[in-house]
């Protein structure tokens, strides 16, 4: 079982693997909840990783599904362990539930595919940047907008996600709309260090970034942008984040997965590969 690098994820593969266990025992929560001697509402939060068991829950409950094999008993009750750490993330009252969630989520992930049609992804954007676009894009669609020192701190929040990219394990491939190269996001001088930023991250060997022309015409990404995280624990699924007015949407129904396979995978096709995206980003950037 391979071991999760953030607890967000070690808790839903808790919860995940706890609730297939009960399943295949053919138990149900009423039983389980018996065996505890709790209420099956509780089991319930275990099974949606809204609770974290205590390890001697777990055994427990191994015991009681059937599990014999003493070396899977003490990996899920090493999970709990996992599970109880904070991430560096939820530090920040900065970050609600929905970010944390998606940060601990990216934190684990072995592979991003992301597409963003109106602005640089915030992995590659630099502090002039996302200042910019959480002064001028964020803070004026919420109910309560962000003040100097909420941009601040998320930015340094930004700047810690961004150090994954150090990481030579985690494939990151970005589709991006060559409207957000010629949008101009706090003024030209931001812009010139935006791009340059673009093209630097491009020498990392894991990560590729690919242009989509304005002149290839309609295309399925134009409702908004979309991350998909593919995440190596058996347990647990892939993730789709989206990031709208709406609020934030995790999607893990494997028919939807697909889908945006899917569309990501028109949206590729129709993108100029890495080398004549890099041309165009420096033509942008001699522009500016």
């Amino acid at each position: 079982m391979a071991r999760p690098t953030s607890p967000t994820v070690s808790r839903r593969e808790l919860a995940n693997t706890l609730r297939s266990l009960r399943l295949r025992s053919r138990k149900t929560l009423e039983e389980a909840a018996a065996a505890l001697e709790v209420s099956a509402a509780t089991v319930s939060r275990i099974e949606t990783g809204v609770r974290v068991p205590r390890a001697r829950d777990v055994k427990d409950l191994c015991a009681f599904y059937g599990v014999t094999d003493p070396n899977r008993v003490a990996e899920l009750a090493a999970l709990v362990a996992d599970a109880r750490e904070s991430g560096w993330w939820e530090g920040y009252s900065e970050v609600d539930e929905a970010y944390s969630t998606f940060i601990g989520l990216e934190a684990a992930a072995t592979s991003i595919d992301q597409f963003e049609n109106s602005h640089v992804p915030t992995f590659l954007q630099t502090t002039d940047y996302g200042t910019a676009m959480q002064r001028d894009g964020v803070s004026p669609g919420r109910r309560r907008p962000f003040t100097d020192h909420d941009i601040t701190k998320r930015i340094e929040v930004l700047t810690r996600r961004q150090q994954l990219l150090t990481n030579q394990a985690l494939r990151y491939t970005v589709i991006l709309d060559e409207a957000a190269l010629l949008r101009t996001v706090g003024g030209p001088a931001v812009m010139r260090e935006q791009i340059a930023n673009l093209v630097k991250a491009t020498e990392r060997s894991e990560t590729e970034i690919l242009v989509l022309p304005l002149d290839r015409g309609a295309h399925p990404g134009q409702p908004g942008g979309f991350t998909i995280l593919s995440l190596p624990q058996v347990q647990v699924s892939d993730v789709v984040y989206l990031d709208s007015l709406a609020g934030q949407l995790f999607i893990e129904a494997e028919g939807e997965l697909e889908r945006y396979r899917s569309i990501f995978s028109t949206l590729r096709s129709m993108a100029l590969n890495a080398g004549k995206s890099i041309e165009v980003m420096n033509n942008r950037l001699t522009a500016y």
